[in-house]
């Protein structure tokens, strides 16, 4: 039994949706393994009708627009846009480059937009602190090393995702931490399609998360509100 689940405080909580079939494009391999670690969950589950697929866009020096790119590169092929017809289409973005990253963001209105400004790492630093406050990407990187209790983190190692992503407490932590940053910008009546730039730290790949988690919840009994 996976230890990556949702507890039953968080399903009591949690409006249940149903996940059904998604296909993410992200810029690099860190993303690329921790959405790929619910996804081999789900896939061993034999849940016929829930499937993850994550594509990279594998640019050195990538960032958010050949993440867009490559997912329209993608459909553009007929074969691809058929056999994901079915697919909710997603893009993961870090928000650090390319400089017009609002426009991006905008020009992606026919995707699902899971975002994490600054970088991916606001995200995963999120399963260990509250991060209230904006941090430049070394900031985050020595804070990610002392957590981990490493020599240096560096993106794009398989067993440091798969260790952050495997404690169940440390995602608990990170959609609480999301949660509370994201009640204060609805507050402030702030959006990603018009405030990015004011939107620093931010992320709403919680929800996506806490959708893969209840995936692989084992068929207890629940009570939604």
């Amino acid at each position: 039994m996976p230890r990556t689940q949702l507890t039953k405080e968080r399903q009591v909580a949690f409006k249940e949706t149903h996940l059904g079939r998604i296909i993410l494009f992200c810029e690099g391999q860190t993303e690329k393994y921790y959405f790929e670690y619910f996804a081999d969950i789900i896939e061993s589950n034999g849940n016929k009708y829930s499937d993850v697929e994550v594509v990279i866009a594998d640019i050195p020096g990538g960032n958010a627009q050949h993440v867009l790119n490559r997912a329209n590169e993608f459909f553009a092929d007929d074969s691809k846009a058929q056999k994901y017809r079915d697919y909710e289409k997603c893009l993961v973005y870090d928000c650090d480059a390319p400089g017009n990253i609002q426009s991006v963001i905008t020009a992606s209105r026919d995707y699902t937009i899971y975002i994490s400004n600054l970088l991916f790492e606001t995200w995963l630093l999120m399963h260990f602190e509250e991060v209230g406050t904006k941090l430049k990407k070394p900031e985050i990187y020595e804070n990610l090393t002392e957590h981990l209790q490493i020599n240096k983190y560096k993106k794009g190692q398989k067993g440091i995702v798969r260790k952050i992503v495997a404690d169940n407490k440390q995602i608990e932590s990170a959609i609480s931490n999301a949660e509370k940053l994201s009640k204060i910008y609805d507050a402030d009546e702030k959006s990603i399609y018009s405030d990015i730039q004011d939107m620093n730290p931010y992320t709403n790949i919680h929800i996506l998360v806490e959708q893969l988690l209840h995936e692989i919840t084992p068929n207890i009994e629940k009570k939604y509100i």
